[in-house]
Parts: structure tokens; sequence; C-alpha cells
């Protein structure tokens, strides 16, 4: 109000001074009597000001006491309103639903981080049909060599890249034909011919240029038994594959019935590569059966994820692998001669060239099927050899602890040397026995491999795990059998 009145006032007196009778006074006389007049009444408003701050404070906070009593007095009202709607059951009710809805909720929430560090086995497994569907793997291998290896005129058998010892081959087309250029229908070209090998390849669609591979082989002087175990023990194949840096079961399916003849285990490995490259890990379950009415071995691998096996730094996660491969012996499982179909596909993460792939699946898979025929054959010396030395440790064991409960400490040191030299002079030590396991496979092997070298006229005779032979080797197919 009052600021109302002033502001009156001075429109009043300003109007008065500065228009009379609708013209402006231009003296400039009168402009200075107006400003004096203008500085007087700024100096009353001031003033009035002054004196009156305490009263505007007042009617300020008086004004917003008002304001939130009306606001609080709502609320209340509004509360009165819903407790006389709903009576006291419909209100127990209502907290009884929101109570269990919250309940279902951090449930729900409970399982899905449970869900990450479990692996679900039912989603995952491989099935039953998927074994099934491999049994016939090896009859479709000998009808694929009928399709591209078999002359139709002669009947004799096409020479892929190099003519093999103990083959009779076709002599229709002249030497320059080659089974190279044949294909099935499914796309699986003949690629590599080695002694008891051939190999097939076929480019996988949406892969960049990457190629499956299909390998069949005959050993005659392997059992299929110890070719599944050279296959299936992990500890076995660290001693007698040295890109393995690592291997080892993580995880077994707990529904899978125990048993000598099936197993489903989820394996992490880890694979050597050259210093310029990082190495690479796998996660993948793998599950095999034997099916003695059929006389066939399955091995399926498939890679998968495992909360047991976090990716590492340095180390490149392959994602896209699988492989399966059945055994089939000539007559009976412990008996000698057997015959393979493997199919593979893995993509390790780095582009190479055509021609350098070609070269390293040339040179270096006969080398590590070498390997992993000798190591099948000496299998049966490793678990003798294995058990020799877990029933010495077992001995020693047991003769420590009744020396502990009976004798005092320096009995028992004299006793634990006169044990150690009747073990020194009846046989060799654990650690002796161990390292004679391993030497005995890597001389083995090397011996097989230096005479193969030596029939097929090669006077490259170093060893297959030398680093400086083995740089590009690692690149391909050294993982085919695990």
């Amino acid at each position: 109000m009052y600021v109302a009145q002033c502001s009156g006032f001075l429109l009043k007196q300003f109007g008065a001074s500065y228009v009379r009778n609708g013209t402006r006074l231009a003296s400039s006389f009168g402009q200075y009597e107006n400003y004096g007049r203008l500085r007087e009444y700024r100096k009353k408003v001031a003033l009035w000001l002054k004196e009156q701050s305490g009263q505007v404070a007042e009617a300020c906070a008086r004004q917003f006491e008002f304001i939130a009593a009306q606001r609080i007095r709502r609320s209340l009202q509004i509360f009165h309103l819903y407790t006389r709607i709903w009576d006291e059951v419909a209100l127990k009710e209502f907290i009884k639903t929101w109570r269990n809805r919250t309940l279902r909720n951090t449930r729900h929430f409970l399982m899905s981080s449970i869900g990450v560090t479990v692996y679900n086995w039912d989603r995952e497994r491989i099935s039953e049909q998927e074994l099934n569907s491999c049994k016939q793997d090896i009859e479709g291998i000998h009808r694929l060599k009928e399709s591209t290896l078999i002359c139709p005129k002669c009947h004799q058998r096409i020479v892929i890249d190099t003519r093999q010892p103990g083959v009779d081959y076709c002599k229709c087309y002249g030497d320059k034909f080659s089974a190279t250029a044949n294909q099935d229908p499914d796309g699986w070209t003949p690629y590599i011919e080695r002694q008891d090998m051939i190999i097939w390849r076929r480019e996988e669609p949406e892969s960049g240029g990457l190629f499956a591979y299909k390998v069949y082989g005959t050993f005659s002087d392997v059992t299929a038994e110890d070719f599944l175990q050279t296959q299936i023990d992990v500890d076995y194949r660290k001693k007698w594959d040295h890109t393995a840096r690592e291997l080892q079961i993580i995880d077994t399916d707990p529904k899978a019935e125990r048993s000598i003849d099936s197993s489903t285990d989820i394996i992490y490995w880890e694979t050597i590569w050259p210093r310029l490259f990082a190495n690479r890990d796998y996660v993948y379950q793998r599950r095999w059966m034997v099916d003695k009415e059929k006389g066939v071995i399955v091995i399926i691998s498939r890679v998968t994820e495992h909360p047991n096996a976090p990716t590492k730094p340095g180390i490149y996660r392959v994602t896209t692998y699988w492989s399966y491969m059945v055994i089939k012996p000539y007559t009976e499982f412990h008996q000698p001669g057997i015959e393979f179909g493997l199919t593979y596909f893995d993509d390790p993460g780095v582009n190479i060239p055509s021609g350098i792939t070609a070269w390293v699946a040339m040179s270096g898979l006969p080398d590590f099927l070498i390997r992993m025929r000798e190591a099948s054959k000496n299998y049966q010396s490793y678990r003798l050899l294995k058990e020799d030395v877990d029933a010495l440790d077992t001995s020693c064991v047991t003769l420590n602890e009744e020396d502990i409960t009976e004798h005092n400490v320096e009995d028992n040191n004299e006793e634990r040397e006169e044990q150690s030299e009747t073990v020194k002079r009846n046989g060799k030590t654990e650690v002796e026995k161990e390292r004679d396991v391993d030497e005995q496979i890597e001389s083995l092997t090397f011996e097989e491999t230096e005479e193969l070298h030596e029939e097929n006229g090669d006077d490259d005779t170093t060893d297959s795990t030398d680093e400086g032979r083995g740089l590009l080797r690692y690149f391909f197919l050294t993982k085919l059998f695990v």
C-alpha cells in the first residue's frame, strides 16, 4: 500500500513538472529545478524504507508461515481422507502385497546374480543326439575318398600333393593332374597327403577366409584305448605336447554318469605362440563316449564360457572353436590297429597369409601327428611308471607316519635315511622315475621323427620342440587332438 502511494505521488510530481498543457518545458532552469525536487523525494523514500524495514520483514515472515501451515493442513486432510476410505484390513492387505512383491523381485535378483557364477549345464551340455550323429563319420570319410580321390576310369588313387610309398596312383591323366581340383557336394577339397594321413579342407562361411579341416588317419600299431587316453589324459598331454603351457579340467558335469566309458568336462587350455604374438587359450566343453556295440569312440569339443576360467591379461581368448573325432578299431579296442576321422575349425584371431598357412600345415602337422602316434604307443609305459611312482609315494608316506608316532625325531631321521637307501638300491626315486617318463617319451618321439626324415630323404632332423624351428608351426593345427 505504501509503495503504491509513493509511486502515485512521484508520478504526479513528475507529470506536473515536465508536461504542462501537452507541451514540455525546454528551459534549462526548469530541468535543474525538477532535478532538485527528484533528489529530495529520493531521500524521503530511502528514509521511509529504512524506518519501515522491520515491518516489511515481519510481513514476509508472516506470509511464509501462513503458506506452510496451509500445506501441512492439506496433507493432514488427505491422510485422514485415505484412512477413512481404506479400513484397517484393506491397509494391511496393501502392505502385505507390497512386501511380497519386494521379496519376489529380490529373489529374482539374487538368482540372476548366482547364475553369473554357476555354469548352466542344462543349457550348454552336448546332447546325446550330437554324439549319435557323429558315429557314422568314418563311413562318410570313405565316401568322401571315393568321390574326390579315386579315378573313375582305373579306380586307383589320385595324387594330392606328393606321392606316398605303398600307394598305387592313377596314370590316366599324367603327373600334372592333382586331386586338389576335385570337390564334393559339401565343399570338401583334398589338401594334404602324408604317410597314413589325408586332409581335406573347406572354407567356412562368414569366417573371413578361414578353413575347416577334415583329417583321416590309420595307425596299425596303436590301440583304440591308448589313442583315446592320449586325447583325454590332460597330464599326459602336457608331457608329450610342448605347445600346451597349461591344460586342466576345471569342471565336470554333475548329472553325467560316472563310467570309464564316458565323461563330460570343461577344459582350460593355454597354447604357446611365438614371442611376437600373445598366447592363445581355450575354454571348451569336451564330451566323449565309448560305444562298444557299434565299435566306435566319439569325442566332441566346442568352445564355451565358464566362471572358473575368466580371461587373463596378455592372453587372447579364442571364442570360435569346435571339433569332433571318431575312432574305430580294426578289431577290438585293446588290439593294435585303428582308423580315425577328425573334423575341426577354430579362429585364432590373427590374419595369416594363405601361403604361410599352407606351409605351416604341410610342415608342422606331420611332425605333430608323429609325436601323437608315438605318445599313444608309449601310453602303457607311462601308466605303469606312474602307478609305480604313486605306490612308492604312498609307501613312503605310510612309513613316515608310523615312524612319527613310534619314535623320536632322531630315530626318524636315521630310518628315513635307511629307507631312502633301500629305495635307491631296489629301484629309482619318485623324481627320477618321473624324469625317466619324460625322457622316454621325448626320446622315443624324437627317434621316430628322425627315422621318418631319413626315410623321406630330409637332412633337417632338428628337434621339433626347438623354438627357433617352430615359430610359425605353432600357428596351426597343433591343437587338433585335444
